[in-house]
């Protein structure tokens, strides 16, 4: 028995070019909606999360190693910076900071002391910390013993792996979920292992043996403090420091965020209305052709619910698995470049989830059979109210 179903399959592939001109048409445009979307997804989910990663409302670098701060930050960019003098008691002895945190930046080498070039090694002071802790793992950071580290998720570690930095073994206790910062490719250690490496003689020509060196310090203001006020007041205090609010940096992100999304929303609308118009072309050509068929149903008692059913399970069936396509085209080419594509990007970048994901995915479907919907509709109506006998004057 000729089912709709059938039916609408014989039409596919005796029409095979009009079908794979449409298929391709769907796929393409599926493509690029979903590509554009789900790249802004990453780029809106890592940004959001920032100040909270942070868990700071002032960041104090030192001064002529801004831009070497906010990449190591936010891009992931590698660096060993630090003040001339740890200023953490002037800041801790500030009026509006309630806590301070120090942490120290160091770049791993392209030398026989280091598995791996390129790598961030972030010391942080478990007695003062309340950035990393706050989305670790109970209390890993506290408990970080000696040639003992957190890794980023991106550093290529598993849970007790062991790696060598600066001539140091370490192990790896706990690997972070993703934050599309540039804390996915680092290391966390305690400040004393870092400062085992920067008191070495071997590096002395790095580090100058020293013990007291601090390259970043995260401040909190005070509950009833303003922090453009405490940030000023730092200013005044630090000569040699520059001095962030946190608010400032995220909202300078989102600024760049923004950038992006509209480029992506401009292309989705462009890509919207050209496969609408090439989508309504090829229909109304395709009814146009068949309206003498279309009058041979009708004019035999095939009725037009029927007549409805076939066509559009045969489009149908064109635009679920163009979109299946296209989707899964680029989910397999966007996936495996995330890192390279963060790596590339001076903005945090993760990825949204796999909820966001599937989402985005139907929505790309939805926005598929609208087009389908309109144009199908206007194409067969405008047929289906003309009269069986005149249909079927016109021939294919």
């Amino acid at each position: 028995m000729l089912t709709p179903e059938r039916i609408a399959f014989y039409n596919i592939t005796k029409q095979r070019f009009r079908s794979v001109v449409f298929f391709i048409l769907i796929a393409v445009s599926s493509a690029c909606i979903f590509g554009a979307g789900l790249f802004n997804e990453n780029i809106g989910s890592a940004v959001g999360q920032v100040k909270g990663r942070i868990g700071a409302d002032l960041i104090v670098v030192p001064s002529g190693y801004n831009d070497n701060a906010k990449d190591a930050l936010f891009a992931g960019d590698a660096c060993t910076i630090f003040f001339k003098s740890d200023p953490s008691q002037i800041i801790a002895g500030t009026e509006g900071a309630a806590s301070v945190s120090p942490q120290m930046y160091l770049e791993t080498l392209s030398l026989d002391c280091c598995s791996a070039a390129g790598i961030q090694i972030i010391a942080v002071d478990p007695a003062t910390d309340f950035s990393v802790s706050t989305w670790t793992d109970g209390n890993s950071i506290s408990d970080l013993g000696v040639d003992e580290l957190i890794a980023g998720a991106a550093c290529g570690l598993r849970k007790g792996d062991t790696i060598t930095f600066f001539d140091h073994e370490f192990l790896t206790t706990e690997v972070l979920e993703e934050t599309g910062m540039g804390y996915d490719n680092s290391i966390f250690v305690s400040f004393e292992t870092a400062r085992q490496i920067t008191a070495s003689e071997k590096y002395a020509h790095m580090f100058g043996q020293k013990t007291d060196l601090v390259s970043m310090i995260l401040v909190n203001a005070g509950k009833d403090s303003n922090i453009y006020e405490l940030a000023g007041k730092l200013r005044s205090s630090l000569s040699d420091a520059a001095i962030y609010s946190t608010d400032d940096l995220v909202s300078e992100l989102k600024k760049q965020a923004g950038y992006f999304r509209t480029t992506g929303f401009i292309a989705d609308t462009f890509t919207v209305i050209l496969s609408s118009v090439a989508i309504f072309a090829l229909i109304t050509l395709t009814f146009y052709q068949r309206r003498n068929r279309i009058g041979s149903l009708l004019s035999v008692g095939v009725s037009k619910s029927r007549i409805v059913k076939i066509y559009l399970l045969e489009y149908f069936y064109l635009t679920f698995a163009g979109t299946v396509s296209g989707i899964g085209v680029t989910a397999a080419v966007l996936l495996p470049m995330h890192g390279l594509i963060k790596r590339s990007l001076d903005i945090p970048y993760r990825f949204a989830g796999t909820g966001k994901t599937v989402l985005l995915s139907l929505l790309v479907l939805a926005v598929n059979l609208v087009m389908l919907a309109s144009a199908y509709s206007f194409a067969f109506f405008k047929i289906m109210k003309t009269e069986p006998a005149v249909l079927m004057e016109e021939h294919t």
